[in-house]
């Protein structure tokens, strides 16, 4: 790439792949998924992750999460035989009795919506009932007051809560539990799952403090006697940002019945627009707070915002306008954090540094949160500058990520062509990267959005009955 000095480099990245037409892109995405699925099923079949590089797998949860991560985008993609073959192995090799404790939020959000997406797609019984036996064995992780632990065995029941939060729970772990448990409620016929789940919100919400000016923000962290927030950090990235996301996406996949989560959502829209954005070098920014103070810096982890805004404004029409011109002017910065490097690939975060971003962790985990605001920006306005730019960031993967042998690996340094690879394909590659980049460039019927809401794993769960 680049002309003269190398002049394209400056910009960042270099050219896309050449790609005539929307459906050559298409199939280059479901080409990239059968090149992942390929190299996880050689190398590290049954285990959690693949290690691309060193072309072995490794576990964190033990619960051969690429497979039930993939379930769902196997089947969108039309790949029959390798979604037989993940179904085969949930049904003969899925094991729960496993010791060791395990994250209850990423068990959930990946496991169970793993499953019960990719079952609500393909009606395949086993799914339901894999389901079904995970959902009983994590109702072992609520405490007394009413909220998830953070890990839990799921062989003894133990649960726990790690020290380093100062024991605390963490508001996106006990806040980003609602989609899943409601729907297995459903499917199960188990109203106890629900109600569960929703007793944790209901605590948040009389817990979370009063209103200023018509907003709330909650701290990060949560007192798991109580239910009351802890300290002065806030964020909508890690560690606050799918309970936001939830708030609406609960409120939308209960048919927009239930109050409480459209009026949470709203609160906490107007608290960051407040609080947490800023103006600076033509951009905007979506920013953290400390102790009543502004961090200037911004997680890739918060490009969700923008795709979420867009969805809301879709229901929202007091405050469409408003909120579809925030979610274009963050995903204007969002794509800036990925022409900012010479690989074209964006940093973890961002620092906002006399005016201008400066990256502020250089590794990329092969993260999806911008493909996201990009697909539903595209669904949403029909702009072409969507697709161009998530092309651009497809094409920069293709070229730094793609291991010849099979799969796709994060990278330690977007700063540095050719940087060294961090042997590590996070299942959210699967899951929700190359399923945003799939559904960017397909028709819009691949996924209905007026029946269907995403999970923040990217599994799309059918809106409930009344």
């Amino acid at each position: 790439g680049g002309g003269a000095a190398g002049g394209g480099e400056a910009a960042g990245g270099s050219e896309p792949l050449p790609a005539a037409t929307v459906e050559e892109k298409r199939q280059a995405v479901v080409e990239a998924l059968r090149h992942s699925w390929k190299g996880y099923e050689q190398y590290a079949w049954g285990k959690d992750e693949l290690q691309p590089v060193s072309h072995k797998g490794k576990d964190w949860v033990g619960l051969g999460l690429t497979i039930l991560d993939s379930l769902d985008v196997l089947w969108m993609a039309n790949l029959t035989k390798e979604f037989a073959h993940g179904v085969e192995w949930v049904r003969d090799s899925l094991n729960y009795e496993r010791p060791k404790p395990i994250s209850v939020f990423e068990t959930t959000i990946r496991c169970l919506g793993g499953m019960l997406a990719a079952y609500e797609l393909s009606g395949e019984k086993v799914l339901l009932d894999r389901s079904i036996e995970l959902g009983e064995k994590l109702q072992k992780a609520y405490g007394a007051a009413g909220l998830p632990y953070t890990t839990l065995s799921l062989l003894t029941g133990h649960k726990t809560i790690p020290n380093w939060t100062g024991g605390s729970l963490l508001l996106a772990e006990v806040g980003t539990v609602q989609m899943e448990f409601f729907a297995l409620a459903h499917h199960a016929g188990r109203p106890e799952f629900r109600e569960r789940a929703q007793r944790a919100i209901d605590l948040l919400d009389s817990q979370g403090g009063g209103l200023t000016d018509g907003g709330r923000l909650w701290p990060i962290h949560i007192r798991p006697e109580s239910g009351r927030p802890s300290g002065s950090t806030i964020s909508w990235g890690a560690m606050g940002d799918s309970f936001y996301e939830y708030l609406l996406k609960t409120w939308l996949l209960t048919g927009k019945k239930h109050e409480q989560y459209k009026r949470m959502y709203l609160e906490a829209v107007k608290g960051m627009q407040r609080r947490l954005i800023i103006e600076e070098g033509g951009l905007t920014y979506l920013c953290e707070e400390k102790s009543g103070k502004l961090v200037r810096k911004m997680d890739h982890l918060v490009c969700f915002v923008p795709g979420t805004l867009a969805l809301g404004a879709q229901h929202l029409p007091e405050q469409h306008d408003e909120h579809m011109a925030l979610a274009a002017k963050l995903a204007e910065t969002c794509h800036r954090m990925y022409t900012l490097t010479p690989t074209g690939l964006a940093p973890e975060f961002v620092k906002i540094v006399g005016g201008s971003m400066v990256a502020g962790a250089n590794h990329n985990l092969l993260r999806p949160e911008t493909i996201e605001a990009f697909f539903y920006l595209w669904r949403f306005t029909k702009d072409a500058r969507y697709r161009e730019w998530g092309w651009e960031i497809f094409s920069a993967f293709e070229r730094h990520c793609r291991v010849p042998s099979g799969g796709y690996s994060g990278l330690k340094n977007v700063k540095l062509r050719g940087s060294a690879k961090d042997d590590t394909m996070q299942t959210f590659w699967l899951a929700e990267s190359l399923k945003y980049f799939l559904l960017l460039f397909s028709d819009d019927s691949l996924l209905d959005l007026n029946t269907h809401v995403i999970n923040t794993e990217a599994h799309p769960i059918k809106i409930l009955p009344s």
